[in-house]
């Protein structure tokens, strides 16, 4: 998304119409999913252009908009990992990921957004860095393209363990949580990002201490609830 039209920069959050650019945009629910009507033009979209200084943002030399955003993939035993479906734009599979904040580290933002989206808090200074990378083609509902994306892993103890697969919830834009090995992921639609991270840094999410072959076998080797 290039950003050729005018905007209007006095630090507080606007909204335009992806489509005729006007400020008039009114967010709504059809069938559980997010989608927002303009008033000005009158059509529909499943994103809106958003400008909001409270997030890191910036254009490039040829008007790219972009976004800086951090995920986490959170690891089980078995080599799970905890997905939900988004039910805002893109309506795909994808981690406890959003938005870097300005000003906030990236690692810092990859905790909150776990503790926002699927209420997984403290685990700030066990993520450890998987990816960080320029992504083109990484859509999503504010209007953005493009991403920075800094891909977290996440790997949960057996206490940790049992009460995220026992508790979790997903909070905002999402549901039906479900712990996949990365093929059962990518053969749900997953989010551009998610399946270039699982494409080009898979064995960086599975590197682990190994464990033993008769507690592997323990683990169920279908894609289970959470």
């Amino acid at each position: 998304m290039r950003i050729d039209f005018p905007l209007l920069r006095d630090n507080t959050c606007r909204e335009y119409c992806l489509h005729c650019h006007a400020e008039a945009v009114t967010w709504i629910v059809v069938d559980g999913r997010k989608r927002c009507t303009c008033a000005s033009c009158g059509r529909e979209a499943e994103r809106a252009v958003v400008i909001d200084p409270r997030i890191s943002w910036w254009t490039d030399a040829e008007g790219e908009y972009w976004h800086e955003s951090a995920g986490v993939f959170v690891r089980d035993r078995w080599a799970r990992f905890l997905f939900f479906q988004r039910t805002a734009f893109p309506y795909r599979l994808t981690v406890p990921a959003g938005h870097v904040e300005r000003g906030e580290e990236p690692r810092c933002a990859a905790a909150r957004e776990l503790w926002e989206e699927v209420g997984i808090r403290g685990a700030e200074e066990d993520l450890r860095l998987v990816a960080d990378e320029y992504l083109r083609g990484d859509v999503c509902r504010r209007g953005s393209d493009a991403h920075r994306w800094h891909a977290f892993l996440l790997e949960v103890d057996e206490q940790r363990e049992a009460g995220a697969q026992g508790e979790v919830t997903v909070k905002e834009e999402g549901e039906a949580p479900v712990w996949l090995t990365l093929d059962q992921a990518r053969s749900r639609r997953p989010t551009f990002a998610v399946e270039r991270i699982i494409e080009q840094f898979s064995e960086g999410l599975l590197a682990a201490a190994p464990r033993p072959a008769d507690e592997r076998k323990q683990g169920p080797s279908d894609g289970s609830r959470a």
